[in-house]
């Protein structure tokens, strides 16, 4: 039973990084639009970003699984893994990056504004947990 709840816990947050990510995608995606650098968004660059997001939250889901224990291999390996699955997607299956300066300047300044926001705002209750408990052993010691 606690294993299913483990599982389930991990699907959600997969589900709600994925939904947060999509987000940033396309809101940053758009003010990029605006200066002319990419392409306006149309329903099929749409699918396609949804599409990059859900692989890169299947991929974070599987990976969840390891025990990663420092938090500088846990960025570099999370935020690795958006960099291949943008470049791999957007190269090979949908051929939709331009190499040029600006376009991978932009592309690249997406990519680090949406991976820490999707980080920030999902790991953010892990965090305030991980501070309450923090707060209850240190409480604890004093008694």
């Amino acid at each position: 039973m606690k294993r299913k709840v483990e599982i389930l816990d991990r699907v959600i947050k997969a589900l709600a990084s994925f939904t947060i990510s999509y987000a940033f995608v396309v809101i940053t995606y758009v003010l990029i639009s605006d200066m002319g650098i990419f392409d306006p968004i149309d329903n099929q660059m749409a699918l396609q970003l949804m599409c990059i997001c859900l692989v890169i939250a299947a991929i974070h889901f599987v990976l969840g699984f390891f025990e990663i224990k420092s938090v500088l291999c846990f960025c570099l390996l999370y935020f690795g893994v958006v960099v291949a699955v943008v470049f791999f997607m957007g190269i090979v299956v949908y051929d939709f990056l331009v190499m040029r300066f600006a376009f991978i300047v932009c592309l690249t300044g997406m990519l680090v504004v949406v991976f820490a926001g999707t980080c920030l705002i999902t790991y953010f209750e892990d965090w305030k947990k991980v501070q309450e408990i923090n707060k209850l052993i240190q409480q604890n010691k004093n008694l």
